[in-house]
């Protein structure tokens, strides 16, 4: 079994587009590159003086989602790894408040 890391892209004129990133043998390995895409488009909308509730919203209508699967017989998403809650923490993080 493998656990493949795809990105939805739900942004305006993306129209749904998936994008394959990589096959793990480690689920941790694959949270650990999900991770990886969501900062990757956090730093992207980042700007100066943004409220973390601001980088959120911006993350969300930039709309690239990480999703975590298995590949066996019982396909399903991984719940290890959720990119929204992961989002939120590192705006947190990032904007020194909550979002």
């Amino acid at each position: 079994m493998k656990y493949v890391l795809t990105v939805l892209q739900a942004a305006p004129g993306a129209d749904g587009a998936v994008r394959h990133i990589g096959d793990y043998a480690r689920l941790d390995d694959a949270v650990t590159a999900a991770k990886q895409v969501v900062d990757e488009v956090l730093g992207r909308a980042y700007e100066n003086g943004m409220t973390a509730a601001q980088l959120v919203d911006k993350y969300r209508r930039l709309g690239e989602m990480p999703y975590i699967s298995r590949d066996d017989e019982e396909t399903m998403n991984a719940a290890a790894f959720n990119h929204f809650q992961y989002a939120k923490l590192r705006s947190a993080a990032l904007c020194g408040g909550a979002a």
